[in-house]
């Protein structure tokens, strides 16, 4: 599998309404636009219609073609983060029932499924078994689940993502790959070097300080002090040449969670968008 296509991954325009989210992704040269259920619901709220949004996408010339995260496809579902701090359980509560009739409204051909629940909650083989189901539950409905590995939570990293879709062997899944989440979960080239490049079915790029910085959470950091690829400390030139050198670039885009990109238009971002991917995809 080699899929080029760019994707507006949600983080870099969760500030905008559906209109401004798909011009921005117009704006950067994005074929495609993610979104969340928690902004479907949002813009149903509004008076937007199912057929409305993907006539308004159509338009733009963008596909709505990935729905992003479901979370609810284990028992201990609920989201806590480290240290006490909250987390918007309301944005992820939808059931499997819920989420996958949106990804039948909207047509969409993917979503992501990543683990609220603390590390260690569940075996590897308990994990294989539930995202293996989820899977098969995906076939049916013709999707793809990709599953990402998040470091605050029960999937913190690349080799334990690695280890259940391995385990899970569903040729309906893949991984989502989000440079943050790998280099804040431990960076492990030689592993992804050995991960074939079709498993790797969607990149999130972005750049961080080095190190979290002192008094700040690993969430807060991951959620709020983002940057654009090339602002930042991370080698993310290096990630990118070796996901190049096994075919796993597919479905790249920008995950920029930041208050700097929350307050720009939707042009900005479009524009900050596309000069980003340009310079750090240029072979």
């Amino acid at each position: 599998m080699s899929d080029p296509r760019r994707v507006m991954w949600n983080g870099t325009v969760r500030s905008l309404s559906l209109a401004d989210q798909l011009l921005a992704a117009q704006t950067a040269d994005c074929e495609a636009l993610a979104i969340t259920p928690s902004d479907y619901n949002r813009w149903l709220g509004t008076g937007i219609s199912t057929r409305e949004m993907r006539g308004m996408a159509a338009d733009a010339g963008v596909g709505l073609t990935h729905l992003d995260p479901l979370v609810r496809w284990v028992d201990a579902w609920e989201p806590h983060l480290p240290g006490g701090e909250e987390f918007p359980v309301e944005t992820v509560a939808f059931d499997e029932d819920d989420f996958f009739r949106m990804a039948a409204a909207l047509g969409v051909e993917s979503f992501t499924a990543w683990a609220g629940f603390p590390p260690g909650r569940y075996s590897r083989e308990q994990l294989v078994d539930a995202f293996g189901g989820l899977c098969r539950r995906a076939a049916v409905e013709g999707l793809r689940c990709d599953l990402e590995f998040i470091p605050v939570f029960g999937i913190p990293d690349l080799r334990s993502a690695w280890d259940v879709v391995r385990g899970a062997d569903a040729a309906n899944s893949g991984i989502v790959f989000d440079l943050w989440h790998y280099m804040r979960g431990g960076r492990d080239d030689a592993l992804l070097e050995m991960i074939p490049g079709e498993r790797i079915t969607g990149v999130q790029l972005c750049d961080a300080d080095a190190e979290v910085p002192e008094g700040m959470s690993l969430a807060y950091d991951g959620l709020n002090n983002r940057k654009a690829p090339g602002e930042g400390d991370f080698p993310v030139s290096e990630i990118v040449d070796v996901l190049r050198a096994t075919g796993g670039l597919n479905g790249v885009g920008l995950e920029v969670f930041s208050p700097d990109f929350d307050a720009m238009s939707a042009e900005e971002v479009g524009v900050r968008t596309r000069a980003a991917l340009d310079a750090v995809l240029a072979p």
